[in-house]
């Protein structure tokens, strides 16, 4: 699976690619990143979430795909959909991202989260898509209102994999349509 965009492309995971997993190690080791998202992540830990994904691309035909700029090939992070088992969005398409802090404020999120929805309109016509994050999640919480996305207050939420009393378990929930 490929989606372009004018500087990103989408792509599938190159599974056991020592270099994808750096790439994605150092975002998960970054606290500037994992601020709003959770603890730092081992390098074994990033290798199994790679794994993961690419299981979910393998079962759903997408995924959070390997977010890379085409300028240079860098992996800067992850963009894209899958249908999640989370709260009260359970079995519902989930869009998210994650990307590189130094790649923050550049429009890259946006991008690829439009191209990913415009995807999900071809594969899925008038379904909803949502996005959560942390309460605290400002920055993606911008990019999801730039999206066209809104806010639906009564899905918000305490994300059941956060450790309670975390201020990262209370979530938002927004949704646009398909």
């Amino acid at each position: 699976m490929e989606i372009e965009t004018e500087r990103l492309r989408l792509r599938d995971w190159k599974v056991g690619d020592d270099g994808e997993i750096d790439a994605m190690h150092v975002l998960g080791t970054d606290p500037k990143v994992m601020a709003t998202l959770g603890p730092l992540l081992t390098c074994e830990q990033t290798a199994a979430m790679i794994a993961r994904l690419d299981k979910v691309a393998q079962e759903q035909g997408h995924t959070f795909w390997a977010c890379e700029r085409k300028d240079d090939g860098r992996v800067i992070g992850f963009v894209g959909m899958y249908r999640t088992s989370v709260g009260p969005i359970a079995g519902e398409i989930e869009i998210g991202w994650r990307l590189a802090w130094d790649c923050w404020g550049k429009g890259y999120a946006t991008e690829a989260a439009r191209a990913t929805i415009e995807h999900a309109r071809a594969i899925y016509p008038g379904a909803p898509i949502y996005a959560i994050t942390a309460v605290l999640n400002h920055r993606s919480q911008a990019v999801m209102q730039r999206l066209g996305m809104e806010r639906v207050e009564e899905m918000d939420f305490d994300h059941p994999r956060i450790p309670a009393g975390s201020p990262l378990e209370p979530h938002v929930t927004y949704r646009i349509d398909t």
